[in-house]
């Protein structure tokens, strides 16, 4: 039975291997935890093995192999750290170039390609940093409002964004699914990082191509909107959102991670000093100083 409330976080998963697929290459891994200082974080993750060309199963299962062990070595020191937007960058990009090179010596030794896409979100004092390859989504809903994070790595989302396409027609293109930046493919990456501020009780959807391929931007967003107010809990969510894009005959793997902070709510001097913490531009040390004796 899993368990969908924590003390500091809501939280749903739910996945599927879609009608027409004997496999399911999706994974995901959500991590919940307490710094030193008693600060509640999450970190969530999704992945999509890269079907058609080789095991997409084992790429996305080493891509959280290394994803854990990042979480059990590196994190706790980076969790220490004072600059920790910096720090987290460095050592995110550091494990995924250790996820890509692993890749790419698993598909010489099998002879067949071994990728997987890639998303990781971090949450901690209203802060959170995303690093992203690939073409699954983080999406973030607050005041009734859905805001795509990630940029899709993807042909079709390249047309979108020369207006070459419209994103409908993405939508439907027959090479919708062609990548252009994954693990396991080339040497050289190109990684997005996104880093901001969230609201207690917002929301962050995590999801695969198999969920937004059956649902629109404005079709998640309805949905989301519909059940805000109701007495379902995330994983209930999760659930109806895998189950809306089987009815539109879903023929792809389709995952999905729901993930709520509940954080309590901060003076504005405290807003102040934790977002202070998490930047790494330099301020006064004085102004640092009085805000610190202030709160």
């Amino acid at each position: 039975m899993r368990t969908t409330f924590a003390v500091h976080w809501h939280y749903g998963i739910a996945t599927h291997s879609g009608w027409f697929r004997m496999m399911n290459d999706d994974r995901s891994l959500l991590r919940i935890g307490t710094t030193e200082q008693g600060d509640p974080y999450a970190v969530a993750v999704i992945a999509d093995g890269v079907g058609g060309i080789g095991d997409g199963s084992r790429a996305s299962d080493a891509a959280m192999d290394h994803v854990r062990h990042w979480l059990d070595n590196q994190l706790p020191k980076l969790l220490k750290t004072a600059r920790l937007r910096g720090a987290f960058i460095q050592s995110t990009k550091k494990l995924l170039h250790e996820i890509n090179v692993s890749l790419l010596e698993m598909g010489n030794h099998a002879g067949s390609q071994m990728s997987t896409t890639l998303t990781l979100l971090f949450l901690l004092n209203e802060t959170y940093i995303l690093c992203h390859i690939g073409d699954c989504r983080v999406y973030y809903f607050h005041r009734q409002r859905l805001k795509q994070l990630t940029k899709d790595h993807s042909w079709v989302a390249e047309q979108v964004r020369k207006r070459k396409m419209t994103p409908k027609q993405a939508r439907k293109h027959p090479h919708r699914h062609v990548l252009l930046q994954c693990l396991g493919v080339q040497k050289e990456l190109n990684i997005q990082y996104r880093s901001g501020f969230y609201s207690p009780n917002s929301l962050f959807l995590l999801c695969t191509d198999g969920l937004y391929d059956r649902m629109s931007h404005s079709k998640i967003e309805y949905f989301l909107k519909d059940n805000d107010s109701s007495d379902l809990n995330l994983q209930q969510v999760s659930d109806l959102l895998v189950d809306k894009a089987l009815d539109q005959r879903a023929n792809d793997n389709i995952s999905v991670l729901l993930l709520s902070p509940l954080n309590r709510p901060l003076t504005l001097l405290q807003r102040i000093r934790d977002r202070l913490k998490h930047c790494d531009y330099l301020f006064p040390a004085d102004w640092r100083k009085w805000y610190n004796k202030r709160s």
